[in-house]
C-alpha cells in the first residue's frame, strides 16, 4: 500500500511540474523560490482534483486553485494571467474527468465491478499516469506557440481571445454538470472537443501575434523605403547642382562684378538651400533612423517645429521593430495634436532619446490646444477621432509593458508629455 501511495504522489508531481512548465511559456512566475514552490504545490492539488459527473464541487475547487495561483505566485498584466486560466482551465479538468472516468468506466463494464484491490489500484494509478505524457507532449507542441501570443498581443487582443475562450471553459461545466455516471462515455466527444478548441486558441493566439509582428516590420520596411527613395532624390539634386556649378558660378561673378553684392548673396543663399539635405542621422540604427525622419519630413510639412534628439549606440535586447512602432505610434499622436493648433508657430514637437545605465530613457513633448479626459483609465483628446487616438496611447501603453518598462503620461493647458523608460 506504501508503494502505490508513494508512486502515486511521484506521478502527481511529474504531471503536475510538465504543467508548471507549459504554463510559465505564457505566465512571469516570481521570481522568489517559496513563489515557484507554491505554485507547484498549488498545481499539484489542482491537477489531481477528482471530477465526477453531475457534481461540480472539483471543477469549483480546481477552479478557486487556479486563480489563487496565478494571484499569489505570477506577475504581469492581469488580462494575461485570467487567459491563461481560462486557455488551461478546460483543459485540466477535461483530461481530469477523462482519465478518472475512464478507469471507473472499465472497472463497471470491462470488469463487472470484479476486481482485487490491487487490480484496482494499478488501474487506477494507470489512468492517473496518462496525464503525465499528455501534459508533456502538450508543452512539447504548444511551447513555442504560447511564447509567441504575448510578444504583440494588446490588451483589446486578449479581450477577443477571452471571448473566444469561454465557448470551451462553459463548454466542459455544462458538459460534466450534464453528465451521467453509467453512461458517462457519452461526454467523452464532448471533453476531447473541449481540449481541441484550447490548443486551437493556442494557434490561433499564435498566429495572430506573428501577423501583428509581420504588419510591424512591412511598416518599418515603408519608413526604410521612403527613407531611401529621399536619399536618392537627394543625391540626383546634388549631381545636377554639380552638373550645373559652372554656370552658377558664371552667374555668381557676373552679379560681383558689376557690385551687387546684395543679390549675390540672395543668389548664394537659394543654392545652399537646394544643396541642403532633408535626411539627418538620428541614429545608427538604419531602421529606426528611417522612422525618425519619416516622422521629422511629415512634421516639417505640417509647418511643425520638430526637434528630435537622440544619443542611442546600442539598442541591447530591445526588439528594433518594437521600438520602431513605439515611435511611430507616439509621433503620430504628436503630429496629430499639432495640427490641431491653428497658428504654425505654436506648433512644437520635442523627441529626446539616450541609453544610460542599462536603460533607454524616452521623452516625447508636443505642445496642443484642444482639451484631454480620461475614461476608464484611457487618454481621449477633444478632436473628433479622439477613440483613435487614445488607441494610439493604449498601443503604446502595451508595448512599454511587453518590454517590462514604464511609461508616464502627464500634460497641462499648452502641453502633452509622455515618458517612457525601457530596459536594455
Amino acid at each position: 500500500m506504501l508503494f502505490f501511495t508513494a508512486a502515486g504522489f511521484l506521478i502527481m508531481v511529474l504531471y503536475s511540474y510538465c504543467l508548471y512548465l507549459l504554463l510559465s511559456q505564457l505566465l512571469e512566475f516570481r521570481p522568489s523560490r517559496w513563489a515557484r514552490f507554491l505554485a507547484l504545490f498549488i498545481l499539484i492539488g489542482i491537477a489531481n482534483a477528482i471530477i465526477y459527473p453531475r457534481e461540480l464541487t472539483g471543477c469549483l475547487i480546481c477552479l478557486a486553485g487556479f486563480l489563487l495561483m496565478i494571484l499569489a505566485c505570477c506577475t504581469g498584466d492581469l488580462a494575461v494571467r485570467f487567459s491563461a486560466v481560462l486557455i488551461f482551465y478546460p483543459i485540466m479538468v477535461s483530461i481530469n474527468y477523462l482519465t478518472e472516468d475512464l478507469g471507473f468506466t472499465i472497472w463497471l463494464h470491462l470488469f463487472q465491478e470484479n476486481m482485487t484491490p490491487l487490480s484496482e489500484n494499478l488501474l487506477s494509478m494507470s489512468m492517473v499516469a496518462l496525464r503525465i505524457p499528455f501534459w508533456y507532449l502538450l508543452y512539447r507542441f504548444t511551447a513555442e506557440w504560447l511564447r509567441q501570443i504575448p510578444q504583440n498581443f494588446t490588451r483589446r487582443m486578449w479581450v477577443i481571445l477571452d471571448i473566444v475562450c469561454l465557448s470551451s471553459f462553459t463548454g466542459i461545466l455544462t458538459t460534466i454538470y450534464h453528465g451521467d455516471m453509467f453512461t458517462s462515455y457519452q461526454t467523452y466527444p464532448a471533453c476531447i472537443a473541449c481540449i481541441i478548441t484550447s490548443l486551437g486558441i493556442c494557434r490561433l493566439g499564435a498566429l495572430l501575434s506573428k501577423n501583428l509582428r509581420a504588419q510591424m516590420e512591412i511598416q518599418a520596411l515603408k519608413y526604410q523605403q521612403v527613407y531611401y527613395e529621399e536619399l536618392e532624390n537627394n543625391q540626383e539634386q546634388i549631381r545636377k547642382l554639380r552638373h550645373d556649378m559652372k554656370n552658377h558660378l558664371n552667374v555668381l561673378s557676373l552679379l560681383l562684378k558689376e557690385q551687387k553684392d546684395e543679390d549675390a548673396r540672395e543668389y548664394l543663399k537659394s543654392l545652399s538651400g537646394e544643396f541642403s539635405a532633408n535626411l539627418r542621422l538620428f541614429c545608427k540604427n538604419p531602421t529606426l533612423n528611417a522612422v525618425l525622419n519619416a516622422k521629422y519630413l511629415l512634421a516639417c510639412q505640417r509647418q511643425i517645429n520638430c526637434q528630435i534628439q537622440t544619443d542611442i549606440e546600442q539598442l541591447g535586447g530591445l526588439d528594433p521593430v518594437v521600438l520602431c512602432s513605439l515611435f511611430a505610434n507616439t509621433l503620430d499622436n504628436s503630429i496629430e495634436a499639432c495640427e490641431q493648433i491653428p497658428y504654425s508657430s505654436q506648433r512644437r514637437i520635442q523627441l529626446k532619446a539616450r541609453c544610460v545605465n542599462g536603460f533607454l530613457s524616452c521623452e516625447i513633448r508636443n505642445s496642443k490646444c484642444n482639451e484631454i479626459v480620461q475614461k476608464n483609465g484611457k487618454f481621449l483628446t477633444g478632436k473628433p477621432d479622439a477613440v483613435s487616438h487614445g488607441y494610439g496611447l493604449q498601443n503604446v501603453q502595451d508595448m512599454v509593458r511587453r518590454c517590462k518598462g514604464t511609461v508616464k503620461i502627464s500634460y497641462t493647458d499648452q502641453e502633452f508629455i509622455v515618458t517612457v523608460l525601457l530596459p536594455v
